[in-house]
Order: C-alpha cells, then sequence, then structure tokens
C-alpha cells in the first residue's frame, strides 16, 4: 500500500454499535466503518446484529451480505424466499420490497452501493 492511500480500521466493543432505524422501529443494531467511498458518494458498509423478530426491509441501494451468525429468512414482494445462514454471501438489487424473519440470533458484514 503506498503512502497516499487510505484505510479505515474498526475494533468492534459492544459499546460502538447503534441502534438500526427502519422509520420509527428499532430493527436491531449497527456498527458503521464507513457511510461513503474514497469519491464521497454514498456507500455504507459494517456490521449489523439484530435478535429474533421480524419487520419490512426495503433494500436502499445493492446490498452485499456476508451472513456471520444466525439465521435470516427473506421474503421478497416478488414471491421468492430465501433462507440466509452463517457463512453465506448473497447480493440483492436495490428496491427489492422483502420481509427479514430473524430466527436466531443475526449477524452480518454488509456493504450498500448505488444508493
Amino acid at each position: 500500500m503506498s503512502q497516499n492511500q487510505k484505510y479505515k480500521i474498526s475494533n468492534i466493543v459492544t459499546e460502538n454499535y447503534e441502534p438500526f432505524m427502519i422509520g420509527d422501529k428499532q430493527a436491531g443494531e449497527v456498527h458503521w466503518l464507513g457511510t461513503t467511498n474514497s469519491d464521497g458518494q454514498a456507500t455504507y458498509s459494517g456490521l449489523w446484529r439484530c435478535e429474533p423478530m421480524k419487520f419490512d426491509y426495503e433494500f436502499p441501494g445493492d446490498e452485499y451480505i456476508h451472513v456471520l451468525a444466525g439465521s435470516l429468512l427473506i421474503e421478497t414482494s416478488a414471491g421468492n424466499n430465501y433462507e440466509l445462514n452463517k457463512g453465506d454471501i448473497v447480493c440483492f438489487d436495490k428496491g427489492i420490497k422483502s420481509v427479514w424473519t430473524i430466527t436466531s440470533s443475526f449477524k452480518k458484514f454488509f456493504v450498500i452501493d448505488n444508493c
């Protein structure tokens, strides 16, 4: 890595998480790694965790997910169902409307681009 290149590093501890809100409802907690890319455009990345619950979610951008722990069922408005478990890696396109059902304590690393 040259001296001109920049990087971000984060150490995850419980105190670094904040509530993740969808409208007026809390849906888990998030730890932000970043909210912009090197060009200053909106690109969100971080860790998200949630205990079992169910909520509506519209993907705000192309979302890349790596499941670190737990299980999640995503049901899309198009009628497709996706069960995600530890180790799975998946991408969903911007604008997909879905219902998320967290079936066991869930944690993911995510990147949301094209917001």
